[in-house]
Protein backbone atom coordinates (compact mmCIF):
# COMPACT_ATOMS: atom_id res chain seq x y z
CA UNK A 1 0.00 0.00 0.00
CA UNK A 2 1.37 3.43 -0.99
CA UNK A 3 1.23 5.87 1.94
CA UNK A 4 2.36 9.45 2.49
CA UNK A 5 5.24 8.16 4.65
CA UNK A 6 6.33 5.87 1.82
CA UNK A 7 6.30 8.74 -0.67
CA UNK A 8 8.37 10.93 1.70
CA UNK A 9 10.83 8.06 2.06
CA UNK A 10 11.23 7.77 -1.71
CA UNK A 11 11.77 11.50 -2.07
CA UNK A 12 14.50 11.44 0.60
CA UNK A 13 16.12 8.42 -1.10
CA UNK A 14 16.24 10.17 -4.50
CA UNK A 15 17.61 13.36 -2.95
CA UNK A 16 20.38 11.48 -1.12
CA UNK A 17 21.11 8.88 -3.83
CA UNK A 18 19.87 10.08 -7.28
CA UNK A 19 21.05 6.82 -8.88
CA UNK A 20 18.19 4.96 -7.12
CA UNK A 21 15.50 7.04 -8.89
CA UNK A 22 15.05 4.69 -11.92
CA UNK A 23 14.43 1.68 -9.63
CA UNK A 24 11.88 3.62 -7.58
CA UNK A 25 10.04 4.79 -10.75
CA UNK A 26 9.96 1.24 -12.15
CA UNK A 27 8.45 -0.01 -8.86
CA UNK A 28 5.78 2.70 -8.88
CA UNK A 29 4.98 1.96 -12.55
CA UNK A 30 4.48 -1.76 -11.84
CA UNK A 31 2.28 -0.92 -8.87
CA UNK A 32 0.13 1.46 -10.91
CA UNK A 33 -0.18 -1.15 -13.65
CA UNK A 34 -1.39 -3.74 -11.14
CA UNK A 35 -3.92 -1.29 -9.69
CA UNK A 36 -5.21 -0.38 -13.17
CA UNK A 37 -5.74 -4.04 -14.08
CA UNK A 38 -7.52 -4.71 -10.80
CA UNK A 39 -9.71 -1.65 -11.29
CA UNK A 40 -10.74 -2.89 -14.74
CA UNK A 41 -11.59 -6.32 -13.30
CA UNK A 42 -13.77 -4.75 -10.62
CA UNK A 43 -15.43 -2.51 -13.20
CA UNK A 44 -16.25 -5.51 -15.41
CA UNK A 45 -17.62 -7.42 -12.40
CA UNK A 46 -19.78 -4.43 -11.47
CA UNK A 47 -21.14 -4.17 -15.02
CA UNK A 48 -21.89 -7.90 -15.04
CA UNK A 49 -23.73 -7.63 -11.74
CA UNK A 50 -25.77 -4.70 -13.00
CA UNK A 51 -26.66 -6.48 -16.21
CA UNK A 52 -27.59 -9.59 -14.28
CA UNK A 53 -29.87 -7.60 -11.99
CA UNK A 54 -31.48 -5.91 -14.98
CA UNK A 55 -32.01 -9.26 -16.68
CA UNK A 56 -33.67 -10.66 -13.55
CA UNK A 57 -35.83 -7.56 -13.30
CA UNK A 58 -36.91 -7.81 -16.94
CA UNK A 59 -37.56 -11.55 -16.61
CA UNK A 60 -39.71 -10.88 -13.54
CA UNK A 61 -41.69 -8.18 -15.36
CA UNK A 62 -42.17 -10.41 -18.41
CA UNK A 63 -43.38 -13.28 -16.22
CA UNK A 64 -45.81 -10.93 -14.45
CA UNK A 65 -47.19 -9.63 -17.76
CA UNK A 66 -47.58 -13.16 -19.15
CA UNK A 67 -49.45 -14.18 -15.98
CA UNK A 68 -51.79 -11.19 -16.25
CA UNK A 69 -52.34 -11.78 -19.96
CA UNK A 70 -53.25 -15.40 -19.30
CA UNK A 71 -55.93 -14.59 -16.71
CA UNK A 72 -57.32 -11.79 -18.90
CA UNK A 73 -57.54 -14.19 -21.86
CA UNK A 74 -59.39 -16.59 -19.59
CA UNK A 75 -61.92 -13.87 -18.74
CA UNK A 76 -62.41 -12.77 -22.36
CA UNK A 77 -62.77 -16.32 -23.68
CA UNK A 78 -65.38 -17.12 -21.02
CA UNK A 79 -67.41 -14.10 -22.11
CA UNK A 80 -67.30 -15.17 -25.75
CA UNK A 81 -68.37 -18.73 -24.92
CA UNK A 82 -71.24 -17.47 -22.77
CA UNK A 83 -72.52 -15.19 -25.55
CA UNK A 84 -72.35 -18.01 -28.11
CA UNK A 85 -74.24 -20.41 -25.86
CA UNK A 86 -76.91 -17.85 -25.04
CA UNK A 87 -77.45 -17.03 -28.74
CA UNK A 88 -77.83 -20.74 -29.55
CA UNK A 89 -80.15 -21.38 -26.56
CA UNK A 90 -77.67 -23.95 -25.30
CA UNK A 91 -77.39 -24.81 -21.64
CA UNK A 92 -74.54 -22.69 -20.28
CA UNK A 93 -72.11 -24.28 -17.81
CA UNK A 94 -71.77 -22.72 -14.35
CA UNK A 95 -69.80 -19.48 -14.65
CA UNK A 96 -70.32 -18.19 -11.12
CA UNK A 97 -69.00 -19.60 -7.86
CA UNK A 98 -70.02 -18.90 -4.27
CA UNK A 99 -67.05 -19.22 -1.91
CA UNK A 100 -67.32 -19.71 1.85
CA UNK A 101 -64.02 -19.32 3.71
CA UNK A 102 -62.60 -18.77 7.19
CA UNK A 103 -59.43 -17.64 8.95
CA UNK A 104 -58.02 -21.17 8.99
CA UNK A 105 -57.69 -21.04 5.20
CA UNK A 106 -60.59 -23.45 4.65
CA UNK A 107 -62.54 -22.72 1.45
CA UNK A 108 -65.74 -24.30 0.14
CA UNK A 109 -66.89 -23.56 -3.43
CA UNK A 110 -70.45 -23.96 -4.69
CA UNK A 111 -71.02 -23.68 -8.44
CA UNK A 112 -74.16 -21.67 -9.24
CA UNK A 113 -76.07 -22.41 -12.41
CA UNK A 114 -78.66 -20.31 -14.24
CA UNK A 115 -81.54 -21.84 -12.23
CA UNK A 116 -79.86 -20.83 -8.97
CA UNK A 117 -79.53 -17.26 -10.19
CA UNK A 118 -83.14 -16.78 -11.31
CA UNK A 119 -84.86 -18.74 -8.54
CA UNK A 120 -86.24 -16.92 -5.52
CA UNK A 121 -85.85 -20.02 -3.34
CA UNK A 122 -82.27 -21.15 -3.95
CA UNK A 123 -80.65 -22.21 -0.70
CA UNK A 124 -77.88 -24.48 0.54
CA UNK A 125 -77.01 -25.74 4.01
CA UNK A 126 -74.06 -26.70 6.18
CA UNK A 127 -74.41 -30.15 7.69
CA UNK A 128 -72.40 -29.16 10.78
CA UNK A 129 -71.40 -26.12 12.83
CA UNK A 130 -70.17 -23.27 10.62
CA UNK A 131 -67.93 -21.62 13.25
CA UNK A 132 -64.58 -23.41 13.58
CA UNK A 133 -62.09 -22.42 16.32
CA UNK A 134 -63.90 -19.12 16.73
CA UNK A 135 -63.67 -18.14 13.03
CA UNK A 136 -66.97 -16.94 11.54
CA UNK A 137 -67.12 -17.71 7.79
CA UNK A 138 -67.06 -15.02 5.09
CA UNK A 139 -68.63 -15.09 1.63
CA UNK A 140 -67.40 -14.20 -1.86
CA UNK A 141 -69.23 -14.52 -5.16
CA UNK A 142 -67.10 -14.42 -8.28
CA UNK A 143 -66.63 -15.77 -11.79
CA UNK A 144 -65.59 -19.40 -11.88
CA UNK A 145 -62.80 -18.39 -14.29
CA UNK A 146 -61.36 -15.76 -11.94
CA UNK A 147 -57.90 -15.65 -10.37
CA UNK A 148 -57.87 -15.22 -6.59
CA UNK A 149 -55.45 -13.47 -4.25
CA UNK A 150 -55.51 -15.03 -0.77
CA UNK A 151 -54.33 -12.44 1.79
CA UNK A 152 -53.08 -13.42 5.26
CA UNK A 153 -52.76 -11.17 8.32
CA UNK A 154 -48.96 -11.37 8.05
CA UNK A 155 -49.15 -9.55 4.72
CA UNK A 156 -48.26 -12.70 2.80
CA UNK A 157 -50.37 -13.50 -0.26
CA UNK A 158 -51.01 -16.54 -2.48
CA UNK A 159 -52.59 -16.68 -5.94
CA UNK A 160 -54.73 -19.49 -7.30
CA UNK A 161 -57.51 -19.88 -9.90
CA UNK A 162 -61.06 -20.46 -8.67
CA UNK A 163 -61.16 -23.81 -10.50
CA UNK A 164 -58.29 -25.04 -8.30
CA UNK A 165 -60.85 -25.23 -5.48
CA UNK A 166 -62.93 -28.43 -5.82
CA UNK A 167 -66.67 -27.92 -6.20
CA UNK A 168 -68.66 -28.88 -3.11
CA UNK A 169 -72.14 -30.36 -3.04
CA UNK A 170 -75.07 -28.01 -2.42
CA UNK A 171 -77.02 -30.17 -0.01
CA UNK A 172 -74.64 -30.72 2.90
CA UNK A 173 -71.67 -28.36 3.06
CA UNK A 174 -68.99 -29.60 5.44
CA UNK A 175 -65.67 -28.01 6.43
CA UNK A 176 -64.10 -31.49 6.45
CA UNK A 177 -64.37 -31.43 2.64
CA UNK A 178 -62.90 -27.93 2.29
CA UNK A 179 -59.95 -26.91 0.16
CA UNK A 180 -57.20 -25.49 2.39
CA UNK A 181 -55.02 -22.51 1.49
CA UNK A 182 -52.81 -23.28 4.44
CA UNK A 183 -51.60 -20.49 6.75
CA UNK A 184 -48.01 -20.49 7.99
CA UNK A 185 -47.53 -20.67 11.73
CA UNK A 186 -50.07 -18.46 13.49
CA UNK A 187 -51.26 -16.71 10.31
CA UNK A 188 -54.95 -16.13 9.58
CA UNK A 189 -56.59 -15.81 6.18
CA UNK A 190 -58.19 -12.35 6.25
CA UNK A 191 -59.66 -11.79 2.78
CA UNK A 192 -59.79 -13.08 -0.80
CA UNK A 193 -59.63 -10.69 -3.77
CA UNK A 194 -60.46 -11.54 -7.43
CA UNK A 195 -57.54 -10.09 -9.44
CA UNK A 196 -58.09 -11.18 -13.05
CA UNK A 197 -58.75 -7.57 -14.08
CA UNK A 198 -56.13 -5.87 -11.92
CA UNK A 199 -54.35 -4.49 -15.00
CA UNK A 200 -57.56 -2.64 -15.91
CA UNK A 201 -57.86 -1.03 -12.47
CA UNK A 202 -56.02 2.14 -11.45
CA UNK A 203 -55.83 1.49 -7.71
CA UNK A 204 -56.09 -1.18 -5.06
CA UNK A 205 -57.31 -0.04 -1.63
CA UNK A 206 -56.31 -2.03 1.46
CA UNK A 207 -58.48 -1.54 4.54
CA UNK A 208 -58.04 -2.80 8.10
CA UNK A 209 -60.73 -3.75 10.60
CA UNK A 210 -59.87 -0.65 12.68
CA UNK A 211 -60.35 1.74 9.77
CA UNK A 212 -56.79 2.12 8.49
CA UNK A 213 -56.48 2.57 4.72
CA UNK A 214 -53.72 2.53 2.11
CA UNK A 215 -53.96 2.96 -1.66
CA UNK A 216 -51.62 1.25 -4.09
CA UNK A 217 -51.14 2.24 -7.70
CA UNK A 218 -51.74 -0.41 -10.35
CA UNK A 219 -48.06 -1.07 -11.13
CA UNK A 220 -47.07 -1.21 -7.44
CA UNK A 221 -49.95 -3.57 -6.65
CA UNK A 222 -48.90 -5.80 -9.55
CA UNK A 223 -45.42 -6.02 -8.04
CA UNK A 224 -46.99 -6.94 -4.69
CA UNK A 225 -48.90 -9.77 -6.37
CA UNK A 226 -45.75 -10.92 -8.16
CA UNK A 227 -43.80 -10.92 -4.89
CA UNK A 228 -46.75 -12.48 -3.02
CA UNK A 229 -46.66 -9.84 -0.30
CA UNK A 230 -49.17 -6.98 0.12
CA UNK A 231 -48.32 -5.90 3.68
CA UNK A 232 -50.43 -6.00 6.83
CA UNK A 233 -52.28 -2.75 6.08
CA UNK A 234 -52.24 -1.59 9.70
CA UNK A 235 -50.05 -0.08 12.40
CA UNK A 236 -51.81 -1.66 15.38
CA UNK A 237 -50.75 -5.02 16.78
CA UNK A 238 -54.27 -6.43 17.25
CA UNK A 239 -55.57 -5.10 13.91
CA UNK A 240 -55.89 -7.11 10.69
CA UNK A 241 -56.68 -6.53 7.02
CA UNK A 242 -60.42 -6.43 6.40
CA UNK A 243 -60.55 -6.09 2.62
CA UNK A 244 -58.71 -5.38 -0.64
CA UNK A 245 -60.62 -3.40 -3.28
CA UNK A 246 -59.73 -2.77 -6.94
CA UNK A 247 -61.10 0.53 -8.26
CA UNK A 248 -60.64 3.61 -10.43
CA UNK A 249 -59.22 6.89 -9.15
CA UNK A 250 -62.55 8.73 -9.46
CA UNK A 251 -64.63 6.04 -7.76
CA UNK A 252 -66.14 6.78 -4.36
CA UNK A 253 -64.68 4.42 -1.77
CA UNK A 254 -66.96 3.46 1.13
CA UNK A 255 -66.19 1.70 4.42
CA UNK A 256 -69.02 0.48 6.67
CA UNK A 257 -68.65 -0.55 10.31
CA UNK A 258 -70.53 -3.18 12.28
CA UNK A 259 -72.27 -0.55 14.44
CA UNK A 260 -73.62 1.28 11.39
CA UNK A 261 -71.15 4.04 10.57
CA UNK A 262 -69.89 4.73 7.04
CA UNK A 263 -66.90 6.64 5.68
CA UNK A 264 -66.89 7.91 2.08
CA UNK A 265 -64.06 9.51 0.10
CA UNK A 266 -62.89 9.63 -3.51
CA UNK A 267 -60.39 6.79 -3.95
CA UNK A 268 -57.64 9.03 -5.31
CA UNK A 269 -57.74 11.15 -2.13
CA UNK A 270 -56.88 8.19 0.10
CA UNK A 271 -53.30 8.04 1.48
CA UNK A 272 -50.41 6.13 -0.07
CA UNK A 273 -49.19 5.22 3.40
CA UNK A 274 -51.13 3.42 6.12
CA UNK A 275 -53.33 6.01 7.84
CA UNK A 276 -56.40 5.83 10.15
CA UNK A 277 -59.16 7.27 7.97
CA UNK A 278 -62.07 6.42 10.23
CA UNK A 279 -62.64 6.87 13.98
CA UNK A 280 -64.62 3.94 15.31
CA UNK A 281 -65.42 2.83 18.83
CA UNK A 282 -63.50 0.27 20.83
CA UNK A 283 -66.21 -2.36 20.27
CA UNK A 284 -66.70 -1.52 16.59
CA UNK A 285 -64.85 -2.64 13.45
CA UNK A 286 -65.10 -2.39 9.65
CA UNK A 287 -67.19 -5.22 8.17
CA UNK A 288 -67.15 -4.35 4.48
CA UNK A 289 -65.90 -1.92 1.85
CA UNK A 290 -67.12 -1.18 -1.66
CA UNK A 291 -66.79 1.37 -4.45
CA UNK A 292 -69.45 3.45 -6.14
CA UNK A 293 -69.20 4.24 -9.85
CA UNK A 294 -72.48 3.95 -11.76
CA UNK A 295 -74.74 2.21 -9.25
CA UNK A 296 -77.84 4.24 -8.24
CA UNK A 297 -78.57 2.67 -4.84
CA UNK A 298 -77.01 1.56 -1.58
CA UNK A 299 -78.05 -1.65 0.19
CA UNK A 300 -77.33 -2.31 3.87
CA UNK A 301 -78.18 -5.70 5.40
CA UNK A 302 -78.45 -6.19 9.17
CA UNK A 303 -77.95 -9.21 11.42
CA UNK A 304 -81.73 -9.56 11.93
CA UNK A 305 -82.32 -9.83 8.18
CA UNK A 306 -83.48 -6.29 7.39
CA UNK A 307 -82.58 -4.83 3.98
CA UNK A 308 -82.19 -1.05 4.09
CA UNK A 309 -81.66 0.80 0.82
CA UNK A 310 -80.98 4.43 0.04
CA UNK A 311 -80.28 6.56 -3.04
CA UNK A 312 -76.60 7.01 -3.77
CA UNK A 313 -76.97 10.75 -3.04
CA UNK A 314 -77.36 9.84 0.62
CA UNK A 315 -73.60 9.40 0.91
CA UNK A 316 -71.70 12.33 2.42
CA UNK A 317 -68.08 12.58 1.30
CA UNK A 318 -65.57 13.14 4.09
CA UNK A 319 -63.28 16.17 3.76
CA UNK A 320 -60.73 14.87 6.23
CA UNK A 321 -59.52 11.70 7.89
CA UNK A 322 -60.29 10.47 11.40
CA UNK A 323 -63.97 11.40 11.09
CA UNK A 324 -66.67 9.57 13.04
CA UNK A 325 -68.52 8.82 9.83
CA UNK A 326 -72.13 8.89 8.74
CA UNK A 327 -74.83 6.98 10.66
CA UNK A 328 -76.66 4.28 8.70
CA UNK A 329 -79.33 3.80 11.38
CA UNK A 330 -80.25 5.34 14.70
CA UNK A 331 -78.52 4.82 18.03
CA UNK A 332 -81.73 3.28 19.37
CA UNK A 333 -81.60 0.50 16.76
CA UNK A 334 -77.92 -0.09 17.52
CA UNK A 335 -78.64 -0.27 21.26
CA UNK A 336 -81.40 -2.79 20.58
CA UNK A 337 -78.83 -5.21 19.13
CA UNK A 338 -78.95 -4.36 15.42
CA UNK A 339 -75.71 -4.29 13.46
CA UNK A 340 -74.48 -4.35 9.86
CA UNK A 341 -73.32 -7.61 8.26
CA UNK A 342 -73.04 -6.45 4.63
CA UNK A 343 -73.39 -3.44 2.34
CA UNK A 344 -72.86 -2.57 -1.31
CA UNK A 345 -73.70 -0.22 -4.16
CA UNK A 346 -76.38 -1.96 -6.26
CA UNK A 347 -79.02 -1.79 -8.95
CA UNK A 348 -82.21 -3.84 -9.43
CA UNK A 349 -80.48 -6.46 -11.62
CA UNK A 350 -77.93 -7.46 -8.99
CA UNK A 351 -78.29 -10.36 -6.61
CA UNK A 352 -76.63 -11.48 -3.40
CA UNK A 353 -76.08 -14.26 -0.91
CA UNK A 354 -76.62 -14.45 2.85
CA UNK A 355 -75.25 -16.86 5.45
CA UNK A 356 -76.97 -17.45 8.82
CA UNK A 357 -75.40 -18.59 12.08
CA UNK A 358 -77.08 -22.01 11.76
CA UNK A 359 -75.49 -22.67 8.35
CA UNK A 360 -78.27 -21.62 5.97
CA UNK A 361 -77.02 -20.11 2.65
CA UNK A 362 -79.59 -18.26 0.52
CA UNK A 363 -79.56 -16.32 -2.73
CA UNK A 364 -81.60 -13.14 -3.29
CA UNK A 365 -82.48 -10.81 -6.14
CA UNK A 366 -81.87 -7.21 -5.13
CA UNK A 367 -85.15 -6.11 -6.70
CA UNK A 368 -87.00 -8.48 -4.35
CA UNK A 369 -85.14 -7.06 -1.35
CA UNK A 370 -86.15 -3.54 -2.39
CA UNK A 371 -89.80 -4.60 -2.48
CA UNK A 372 -89.83 -6.68 0.72
CA UNK A 373 -87.31 -4.84 2.87
CA UNK A 374 -86.29 -8.11 4.49
CA UNK A 375 -84.39 -11.33 3.79
CA UNK A 376 -86.97 -13.39 5.67
CA UNK A 377 -84.28 -14.88 7.90
CA UNK A 378 -82.53 -13.87 11.12
CA UNK A 379 -79.10 -14.29 12.71
CA UNK A 380 -77.32 -13.32 9.47
CA UNK A 381 -73.52 -13.41 9.80
CA UNK A 382 -72.52 -12.27 6.29
CA UNK A 383 -74.08 -10.87 3.13
CA UNK A 384 -72.40 -10.19 -0.23
CA UNK A 385 -73.48 -8.81 -3.59
CA UNK A 386 -72.68 -10.07 -7.08
CA UNK A 387 -73.56 -7.33 -9.53
CA UNK A 388 -73.64 -6.45 -13.20
CA UNK A 389 -70.23 -4.77 -12.92
CA UNK A 390 -68.77 -8.02 -11.58
CA UNK A 391 -70.01 -9.86 -14.64
CA UNK A 392 -68.42 -7.51 -17.15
Amino acid sequence: MITHDKIDEWINEVEERPASAPNIIRYIARRLSDLTNRNEELLNENIALRLGKKVEEYESRIASLEYQLEILKRQVSSGVVAEEMLSSNASAPPTVSLLVYNGLGQVLRVELDSLDLISTNSSFRFSKQIVVEGFVPRLLITSTLEELLFVFDSGRAVTAPVVAIPSAGKDALDWEQAFIQEPRGSEELTTILPIAKMTLAELCIQTSRRGFVKKMGESFFESCVTNLYVGTGTKQKQDKTCSMQLCEKNDLFVMVSKEGRSFTMEANQLPLTIEPAFQIGATDHIVTTFTVSKKPYLLFVTNNGKAVYRDIQWLEQANTFRTQGQLVFSKARRDSGTWIVGAAAVDEKDWGAALTSDGDLRLYRVNDLFENGTLGISEVVDFVIYGSESRN
